[in-house]
């Protein structure tokens, strides 16, 4: 099976949600019913920001060694771009307003840190399911 070097850096993308997911979800997910505390989680977003630049750094860096050849952009990629944007943009947008009516419905999520659970699980999930779309799209054109 050949596989170009843009649908590696998307693998990339996808590896990191898995990642993220199972190294920084779980503080979220048992800091849910707490009251949230910023200053608290100072650290854990430090920590998020170090290990993408770590993370990125050295996959990419891999990637350019081991792959040298340059990535040509022609009318493909584009519209894979725009299509697999395009579908982040829209499961932004329903997100956006489940969670203004989770907010104002829910007394639970208004005090605590159960929104911010779900605002970051959302997030993850959103840059997933875009990835993989767009991995899809460049497998199947």
């Amino acid at each position: 099976m050949n596989i170009s070097k843009r649908e590696i850096s998307i693998f990339i993308e996808i590896v990191f949600s898995i990642l993220f997911t199972i190294f920084f979800l779980p503080y979220f997910y048992d800091n849910r019913f707490e009251i949230y505390d910023f200053d608290t989680s100072i650290i854990k977003l430090v920590e998020i920001i170090v290990f993408s630049i770590i993370y990125f750094s050295l996959a990419y860096t891999l990637l350019e060694i081991f792959i040298r050849k340059k990535i040509i952009n022609d009318e493909r990629d584009t519209l894979i771009d725009l299509k697999s944007y395009k579908m982040g943009y829209l499961l932004y947008e329903i997100s956006l307003f489940s969670f203004i009516g989770i907010i104002i419905s829910s007394q639970m999520y208004q005090n605590n840190g159960g929104l911010v659970f779900l605002i970051m699980l959302w997030l993850v999930l959103v840059s997933f399911i875009k990835s993989v779309y767009q991995l899809y799209l460049y497998r199947t054109s």
